[in-house]
C-alpha cells in the first residue's frame, strides 16, 4: 500500500510569511528561507504535497518544517500501512500516519500530522524525517536528521549515530533509554526511564556510547549479547530486543 496523494489547497498571499512567524527559528536546525519556499510554490506550482516535497529536494529540515507548518490546516487523511514499510523516494503526507511494524526512511519523509510506528523507526544519513505532530515508536535508530515539532515517545531504546545530523524535538522526549554515539539528541525536556549514574557530554539522561564508564554501565544494564567485550553496542540487537534491558 502506498500513501494517497494530498492535493494542495490554495494559499493566502501572506501564508508563507505567516507560517514562518508561527514556526519561529528552530533550536538546532539550519535557518530556512521563506522566500525560497515561496519561489518554489510560485514557479513550480506543485499540485500535491508529494510534488512539493519532491520540488524541495536537497532542502534542509528547517525548510521542510516550514512546509509542514504551512499546510497544518490542509485537508488531512489518516493512513495505516502494514509494516515493514520503506521510504525509498522523497515522500510527503498530510494527515496521521500509522505503520503496523517497522518504518525505514532511506529518503526524506515529511508528515503533516502524527507518526506512529509499532516497531522500529530508522532513518539513515541520506534521509531527513520531519513530523509536525507527535511521534511514537517502540524503538528508534537514527544517523540522519530528524525534526519533530511535537513530542517524541520511544518505548524502548533511542539510538543516535554520527555528528553530522541531529534529533531535534521541540517538545519532550521520553524513552526507555537514550544512547548517543556522537549524535546530538535535543528535546525539552529529555526523560529516560534508565539513565547513567553520572551525566556526560550529552546530558544527564543520555548514555555516551564512546565513554568507558557508560560502556561499562550499558554492559551491566542491557541484555547479554547487545554489548560486546570491547563495550561496543550492537545496534541491531539493541532495537530488536523487547525490551533491551535485563
Amino acid at each position: 500500500m502506498s500513501l494517497p496523494e494530498s492535493v494542495l489547497p490554495p494559499l493566502a498571499a501572506d501564508a508563507v510569511s505567516s507560517a514562518a512567524q508561527a514556526l519561529g527559528e528552530l533550536p538546532v536546525g539550519p535557518s530556512y528561507s521563506a522566500g525560497y519556499l515561496k519561489s518554489v510554490l510560485d514557479e513550480k506550482a506543485p499540485r500535491t504535497f508529494g510534488d512539493l516535497v519532491q520540488a524541495l529536494k536537497g532542502s534542509g529540515s528547517s525548510t521542510l518544517a516550514l512546509v509542514a507548518t504551512l499546510y497544518a490546516d490542509a485537508p488531512a487523511t489518516a493512513v495505516t500501512l502494514e509494516g515493514p514499510f520503506t521510504v525509498s523516494t522523497l515522500t510527503g503526507h498530510v494527515g496521521d500516519l500509522h505503520v503496523k511494524g517497522d518504518l525505514t526512511a532511506k529518503a526524506t519523509l515529511v508528515v503533516v500530522g502524527n507518526l506512529t510506528v509499532d516497531g522500529v523507526l530508522t532513518n539513515d544519513a541520506e534521509s531527513t524525517v520531519v513530523v509536525r505532530g507527535q511521534v511514537r515508536c517502540r524503538a528508534m535508530d537514527t544517523s540522519g536528521w530528524v525534526t519533530i515539532l511535537g513530542g517524541l515517545s520511544v518505548e524502548h531504546a533511542l539510538h543516535g549515530l554520527y555528528n553530522d545530523d541531529s534529533v531535534e524535538v521541540l517538545g519532550p522526549i521520553t524513552a526507555g533509554l537514550i544512547i548517543s554515539n556522537d549524535h546530538l539528541i535535543y528535546g525539552k525536556p529529555k526523560m529516560a526511564e534508565r539513565k547513567p549514574s553520572q551525566g556526560a557530554a550529552w546530558g544527564p539522561e543520555v548514555f555516551d556510547a564512546r565513554w568507558a564508564a557508560h560502556k561499562q554501565e550499558l554492559a551491566s544494564l542491557l541484555v547479554d549479547g547487545i554489548v560486546d567485550a570491547d563495550g561496543e553496542v550492537d545496534v541491531a540487537k539493541l532495537v530488536a530486543a523487547r525490551p533491551p534491558w535485563k
